[in-house]
């Protein structure tokens, strides 16, 4: 009598279990489009803006939001690396012009 009741608790139990629809839950960074482009430029990681000279670390190493174009005032924001001595490692320029 008991093992059949502990076996209509188990089934019941795992019909319960498999039916269930645990999901996980996900969350989005609402941005407004407007805000955006009326601010100043910013750097983004893991769906948080980080301004001008913000540091993060990222494994092994730092990242600095730094200007991409340094010699002009308005230049676009980039996640740039930092070398041992605190420098900003600058992404390399092509050589020559390519038109496609």
């Amino acid at each position: 009598m008991y093992n059949k009741i502990a076996l209509i608790i188990s089934l019941t139990c795992l019909i319960i279990v498999t039916n269930s629809n645990a999901s996980t839950i996900k969350t989005h960074a609402i941005v407004d489009a407007n805000e955006i482009s009326n601010q100043s430029k910013s750097c983004w990681y893991d769906n948080k803006r980080y301004s001008e000279g913000a540091l993060i670390q990222i494994h092994s190493f730092t990242l600095l939001c730094g200007a991409k174009t340094p010699e002009h005032n308005n230049s676009q924001l980039i996640w740039l690396k930092i070398d041992k001595q605190g420098n900003a490692i600058y992404p390399k320029k092509p050589k020559t012009i390519t038109v496609n």
